[in-house]
């Protein structure tokens, strides 16, 4: 609340002649009202306030950079994204097949399920493959884990991005031609 106080003024000093003193107004202005409400919107926003949980993946690096994982070639999943986005998959150095799309969880479940514990997903994409193809991918597999450690509670799926080579292009194109 705001008040104005009326003084009575100065005393009026004796022998001062003709000049009038000033009325000073005293003007108070109550800050409590706005500082509680000030108080009840920022214990409202601390009330109901969602924190989200960081969603962060986890990255395992090997602790020397020279140092080299051998890993069975047996347990090996190399999943590629062709120019065209299509994709393709194959175990150690079988010839790479097509995968469609839409089957692409399922598959990752079977052979993940088939060998929880050791197989290796390397993803290759080609250049000019659509960027999305290789979120979906990533995604397609953050979803088979969930759905794993659903059975396997200790499950983690493991894979890494590789760049695309010139030996990619000739597996794809014998895939494509169907030679050997």
């Amino acid at each position: 609340m705001a008040g104005v106080d009326v003084g009575e003024g100065r005393p009026q000093r004796k022998g001062t002649g003709l000049r009038r003193p000033k009325r000073r107004l005293g003007i108070r202005i109550d800050m409590t009202p706005m500082v509680d409400i000030a108080f009840l919107l920022l214990i409202f926003y601390m009330v109901t306030t969602i924190f989200t949980t960081p969603q962060a993946m986890e990255v395992n690096l090997p602790k020397d950079e020279k140092q080299e994982i051998k890993i069975a070639e047996s347990n090996l999943l190399t999943i590629r994204i062709f120019k065209d986005g299509k994709f393709y998959e194959n175990i150690g150095n079988k010839k790479p097949k097509p995968i469609d799309e839409r089957q692409l969880r399922n598959f990752l479940v079977e052979k993940n399920r088939a060998n929880p514990d050791k197989l290796v997903t390397l993803i290759r994409i080609h250049k000019e493959s659509p960027y999305y193809k290789m979120v979906y991918l990533i995604d397609e597999i953050q979803v088979v884990e969930q759905l794993l450690k659903e059975t396997i509670p200790t499950y983690s799926s493991r894979f890494a991005l590789d760049a695309w080579s010139e030996a990619d292009d000739r597996e794809i194109e014998k895939a494509l031609g169907g030679g050997e």
